[in-house]
């Protein structure tokens, strides 16, 4: 386990987060951009913020996907300047090179049953703590003894999995599985409880949100195990355990849990299998939560964290008022995907 700094490094951190919090975009700014009457329109209502410098850099107003990752990466490369330990931001990044090893694994899946055409490149994000051509060539070439997270031992377990059952998704699961594993593992090291705190709340609602896309499918419990992560406040047994009964008892049965409120909340709106959407929503949204008492605090790590993940809110906000906007979607669909702004 680590031996962490001194919490009192963080109230320098902290006081720098909470001015750059005064640049993030809020609620108010985004119904704006979804009134937009085109892209053209929208680019020049995002003129004044940090996202403009990446667009035009982008060169294309419509290759604003480009944008948003540029203005993410530039943030965490900002927060890495001052954030004493930097696992913090790893926590975050970390996902994104488990997004890389399924893109590249899929491509080669897709290679080796002969399709020529099967790599996608363009889906790897740099938002990972691996380089991405580092990465790319190490799964390529078969050299994996460097890779970190477990990867060396997972992408040969992958590829054996493969072989046998020719399942995409369950390879993705086992990816899944161990992207958890290796969250839980940095937030342990660093020795951080509301961190630790966090990442196992991100599990429970990975799980709950996969329990609720198995509930309407109709798979029974025993099925549905295996599709559920260890390492939550929940045990695995007990989500799967859900399946058993019917979904507007779901919030009673978690009643103990500070996750079954967002349940609660959705079963007042209607029928909570209704819209995946909306669950995955509220989930990303109780997530944030979770972190939020970290603000009354001028020197808890957590801060950092929280910031990075409402800038991700604000990138997902951004792409859903950008693809309204560029292709004449509705809008109304549109406001009800937006997170709730800072």
């Amino acid at each position: 386990m680590k031996d962490r700094q001194a919490v009192g490094n963080y109230v320098y951190t902290v006081s720098r987060l909470r001015g750059m919090e005064n640049h993030l975009l809020d609620s108010a700014f985004f119904s704006r951009l979804m009134d937009s009457s085109g892209i053209d329109d929208a680019v020049k209502a995002l003129g004044e913020t940090s996202y403009s410098q990446w667009i035009s850099a982008a060169g294309n107003a419509n290759n604003f996907d480009k944008a948003i990752d540029s203005e993410i990466l530039a943030t965490c490369e900002e927060l890495k300047s001052f954030v004493p330990d930097s696992e913090l931001l790893d926590i975050f990044r970390l996902p994104y090179d488990f997004h890389n090893v399924k893109v590249l694994l899929k491509g080669l899946f897709k290679v080796r049953g002969g399709e020529t055409e099967g790599r996608r490149y363009d889906l790897i994000s740099k938002l990972g703590t691996i380089d991405t051509e580092e990465l790319t060539n190490a799964i390529e070439t078969e050299e994996y003894g460097f890779l970190p997270y477990g990867l060396t031992d997972l992408i040969p377990q992958c590829w054996q999995l493969w072989d046998q059952t020719k399942n995409a998704q369950a390879v993705e699961l086992l990816i899944d599985h161990q992207m958890f594993k290796a969250m839980l593992k940095v937030a342990e090291e660093l020795n951080m409880p509301d961190v630790i705190q966090w990442v196992r709340n991100k599990i429970d609602a990975e799980n709950l949100r996969g329990a609720i896309r198995l509930a309407r499918m109709k798979y029974d419990s025993a099925k549905a195990l295996p599709f559920f992560h260890e390492g939550g406040n929940i045990r695995p047994d007990d989500i799967a355990k859900l399946l058993n009964e019917p979904v507007e008892t779901w919030s009673r049965v978690l009643s103990y849990t500070d996750i079954g409120a967002v349940l609660t909340a959705l079963q007042e709106q209607g029928d909570i299998k209704a819209s995946l959407t909306d669950v995955s929503k509220a989930l990303d949204e109780y997530l944030l939560k979770v972190l939020e008492k970290a603000k009354y605090s001028m020197d808890a790590p957590a801060n950092v964290l929280l910031y990075l993940l409402t800038k991700e809110a604000e990138a997902r906000n951004m792409r859903v008022a950008l693809v309204c906007v560029a292709g004449g979607l509705d809008r109304e669909f549109g406001r009800r995907l937006l997170s709730n702004g800072r």
